[in-house]
């Protein structure tokens, strides 16, 4: 599962995604239940380019996340915190204590399925 921090409007699905993600340098991925240490750390800005493409973000509060991965997207004045699992895409937003739900796209499932052979 991933968890993902998205501060969305009156935007279209598609616009979502890059209005909320407009700079990521860095994408941190951990599996629920490891330690630290196993984090996967994507920097390589072809790979990031790849999963910010496929994150097409389409809002859904009636989905539950199971929480699967927890993925931090980095960027440079921002740090944006989510929760990713085959289903769902959870973002936290801490300073507004919301919690918003994003059906996952499947090409963004399919590439976080073997993002540990990104390492």
């Amino acid at each position: 599962m991933m968890a993902i921090l998205l501060i969305t409007g009156g935007l279209r699905a598609a616009d979502q995604s890059k209005t909320l993600f407009s700079d990521v340098q860095k994408i941190v991925f951990l599996k629920k239940g490891e330690p630290k240490k196993n984090q996967i750390i994507i920097s390589d800005p072809v790979k990031i380019k790849k999963l910010m493409d496929a994150l097409q973000l389409e809002r859904n509060d009636l989905l539950v996340c199971d929480m699967a991965w927890q993925v931090t997207f980095i960027e440079k004045a921002a740090t944006v915190e989510t929760w990713v699992c085959k289903h769902c895409v959870e973002i936290h937003h801490k300073s507004l204590s919301v919690v918003e739900r994003y059906q996952t796209p499947p090409e963004f499932d399919k590439l976080v399925e073997h993002i540990e052979e990104w390492r």
